[in-house]
């Protein structure tokens, strides 16, 4: 844990970028760099009118560790990212705080 999910991002880029973006994350947070996992979501995006280019989405699953270590990991993932996209592109970064009664591991609650 942290689990973070990708979508709206080529694979060949987030797999390009995957190592030295975990490593800051976790040098960031403290926490060792075996303990995140990242996932890529293939989406399609549409509109009315049919697909639409997509836009970086980050989805992360974690316990919460305050206002201030989100801030620096949106911005750390906001770095790395936008050298990959088009200008003017978003990257949006969303956090689901999880707490120890909701996640089980092995079928061990971490409450």
């Amino acid at each position: 844990m942290p689990h973070i999910r990708v979508r709206g991002l080529a694979f060949e880029d987030l797999e390009s970028i995957s190592d030295r973006l975990i490593e800051a994350l976790a040098k960031e947070l403290d926490t060792p760099a075996d303990n995140f996992t990242l996932e890529y979501q293939a989406v399609a995006y549409l509109v009315a009118g049919g697909a639409s280019s997509a836009y970086p989405f980050f989805d992360i699953l974690w316990f919460d560790r305050g206002d201030k270590a989100k801030s620096n990991v949106a911005q750390i993932i906001t770095e790395r990212v936008k050298p990959l996209i088009d200008e003017g592109k978003d990257i949006c970064v969303v956090f689901n705080n999880i707490k120890g009664n909701d996640y089980f591991e092995n079928g061990e609650s971490f409450a």
